[in-house]
């Protein structure tokens, strides 16, 4: 399916980080939770998708304004972080959460994310939600 929307950048079988800072939600409360993933990252023409063991995490239309809401940074030179205020995408939730993934093509997706409409720095990303 991605495939046939015209693959811009991807990766699969790569690694990295889910981390929370300061996340509530519905009977969910995570202060500064970091755990490790494999799963894969892809920019489309049409989308930003991500998986992790499987499970979907990021599916947003490039037509999407709430693209506007990620933050992307560099901050390794193969390293990647998408963070965002977790309540832009989900009622009821508050909180950022950050996916850090170590590719290669860092810098590619980051150029890409930003062409697009994410805001981003080569800097790490912000540590609390009012920094977004």
């Amino acid at each position: 399916m991605l495939e046939s929307e015209g693959i811009v950048v991807a990766d699969e079988g790569i690694g990295g980080w889910f981390i929370t800072k300061h996340v509530n939600g519905p009977g969910r409360r995570y202060r500064n939770r970091a755990e490790g993933f494999s799963g894969c990252l892809v920019v489309t023409k049409q989308r930003i998708f991500c998986n992790t063991y499987w499970k979907r995490q990021i599916n947003i239309s490039v037509d999407d304004p709430k693209i506007s809401a990620l933050h992307v940074t560099l901050p390794k030179a193969e390293t990647l972080s998408i963070a965002f205020e977790s309540s832009v995408f989900r009622e009821n939730w508050a909180g950022v959460i950050e996916y850090r993934f170590n590719t290669e093509r860092a810098r590619l997706f980051h150029d890409t994310l930003i062409s697009i409409g994410a805001r981003g720095s080569a800097s790490e990303p912000p540590q609390r939600p009012g920094d977004l």
